[in-house]
């Protein structure tokens, strides 16, 4: 896993700001990487989610936001991290560590308004999930 220098500098910030140790690398996204990691003080386990932009940041940590305020744990049978804390110069977004089936990658979420795409956009990602989701026959059209 190749984890961009900018990314490595925030973590490594990130632990000695918060004097913890990293435990494993838990995966990469299109918009971020995540980190398991411990914290020996507390004895806690928990990931922080390092963004490598900051629109997908502001975006992904308003979701938790919302989600933390809406006491919701899981959204049908799939577990929701839950938001620990959150570092706005850093990136970084601490959340509880969840087992599958989970939902956890909101980045390229929006809260109270769609995205800005063009009707042709629009048109052309109903087609492409509309053709990934035909099954057994069934064509899943409804988004």
């Amino acid at each position: 896993m190749a984890v961009p220098n900018d990314v490595q500098q925030r973590a490594q910030q990130y632990r000695n700001l918060k004097k913890v140790d990293f435990q494993s690398w838990l995966g990469t996204g299109t918009q971020g990487i995540v980190f398991a990691l411990e914290d020996p003080l507390q004895l806690r386990h928990f990931a922080v989610k390092f963004h490598q932009r900051e629109i997908a940041y502001e975006r992904e940590k308003h979701v938790y936001l919302r989600l933390q305020e809406l006491d919701i744990t899981d959204v049908h049978g799939h577990e929701v991290p839950q938001l620990l804390g959150y570092d706005d110069e850093l990136l970084a977004i601490e959340m509880t560590v969840v087992s599958p089936p989970f939902a956890l990658d909101f980045g390229g979420a929006y809260l109270d308004r769609p995205p800005d795409y063009s009707p042709e956009v629009w048109a052309d990602w109903r087609a492409m999930k509309a053709e990934a989701l035909k099954t057994n026959g069934q064509t899943y059209k409804q988004f």
